[in-house]
């Protein structure tokens, strides 16, 4: 038994720096941080949405929005040669009116005041 104490008591554990050790750790998870909020960045930049969504040339496509309150909009949407005016709410999307998509990719450009807006919307249906 006394051979068994000096063999347990001859052998001795590494010491351990946990100072060290936790800076180490800390400098790994801020490395991994920063590769994953640079990836995030450039996929952002880059403008890849949805990687399992296919889009292509009649696919939809978001031309304008204009935020009319917290969670309500107005959305031009360009499918299948056709814009879609959407009412968006928090509650459904509606469409308002749908005509046919101009040559051009750009919309028109905005008139000064709504008055010119509306005239310009009544010179369209007449």
């Amino acid at each position: 038994m006394a051979q068994a104490n000096a063999t347990a008591t001859a052998m001795h554990l590494p010491a351990v720096d946990s100072g060290t050790t936790i800076l180490t750790t800390l400098g790994y998870l801020c490395l991994l941080l920063g590769v994953i909020f640079l990836a995030y960045y450039l996929l952002k930049k880059l403008g890849i949405q949805g990687w399992g969504v296919q889009g292509g040339p009649g696919g939809p496509r978001l031309m304008s929005r204009l935020m009319l309150g917290n969670r309500q909009c107005l959305a031009v949407v360009r499918f299948r040669d056709r814009d879609l005016l959407l009412g968006v709410t928090e509650e459904r999307v509606s469409l308002l009116t749908e005509v046919e998509a101009g040559d051009g990719d750009e919309p028109a450009p905005a008139p000064r005041s709504f008055a010119a807006l509306l005239k310009r919307g009544t010179e369209n249906e007449s």
